[in-house]
Formats: structure tokens, C-alpha cells, sequence
């Protein structure tokens, strides 16, 4: 029963990690100077991070035969093309932050169901560290 109980909070997850700034980021390629070579394949080694992060909880959810919503990136988002990667990094920052505050959440919030909380503990861990990184490149 919690396995069920927990599906929809896991969903949402997938939409909140999937359609996250980072993500975004990720897709639009914003402008960085030539130098920044280092910073452009961090956000992309992290983008591909959290997508694999995403297929875990999906496979999680399809193993459990719970149908997927993947969602939208938010419209206020839309803003945000053709800007640099440097003014867009303290919103990312702030952003995975809110993400890893929902995982933390989310990981107490299942304690009664010991295959997701896993998960979430490995996921928590991959956007903790992340986080880090990225905190790593404003500086």
C-alpha cells in the first residue's frame, strides 16, 4: 500500500528533476565565452546526471506499472534564452538547491517504502554533490 500511497509524490519528482532549470539549461545552450570550457562541460556532465537520475525514478514508477507524467518546463522559463551561462547560474544554484530540499523531503516523507527511499537516498546524493559543483563555478 505505501508503494501506491508514494507514486504520485515520485511523479512529481520526475517532473520537478526533469523539467528543472538545469535541465533547461541544458537545452538552450546559453552563451559562454571561449574560456569557459571547463564551466560548459561541468553544466553538461551535470544535465546528463540528472537525467539519469530521472530514469531511475521512472524506472521505479514503470516497475510499480504507474503511468508517467513527464510535464513541462515552467513558462516563465521561456525568459531565459539567449542569456550567459554566468547570469544564469545563481537561479540554477537556487533552483537545485529547492530540489535537493524536495528529495530530502521526499525521503522522509517515504520512509514506509524502503525501495524508493533508496532511490531517493542515491538521487539526494547525486544532486547534493551536484549542487556543490555548481556552487563551485559561480565562485
Amino acid at each position: 500500500m505505501a508503494r501506491i500511497q508514494h507514486n504520485p509524490k515520485l511523479n512529481q519528482l520526475v517532473v520537478d528533476l526533469g523539467r528543472s532549470l538545469l535541465q533547461f539549461v541544458g537545452e538552450v545552450s546559453p552563451w559562454t565565452p571561449a574560456s569557459a570550457t571547463v564551466a560548459r562541460e561541468a553544466v553538461a556532465r551535470l544535465v546528463s546526471q540528472q537525467q539519469r537520475d530521472v530514469t531511475r525514478l521512472t524506472d521505479l514508477l514503470v516497475a510499480r506499472g504507474c503511468p508517467i507524467d513527464f510535464g513541462m518546463y515552467p513558462a516563465d522559463f521561456t525568459d531565459l534564452h539567449f542569456v550567459s551561462l554566468k547570469s544564469l547560474l545563481p537561479r540554477v544554484i537556487a533552483s537545485q538547491e529547492a530540489l535537493v530540499a524536495e528529495l530530502d523531503e521526499a525521503t522522509h516523507t517515504c520512509i514506509d517504502d524502503p525501495e524508493a527511499v533508496t532511490v531517493l537516498g542515491e538521487i539526494l546524493s547525486s544532486e547534493r554533490a551536484g549542487t556543490e559543483e555548481l556552487k563551485t563555478l559561480k565562485a
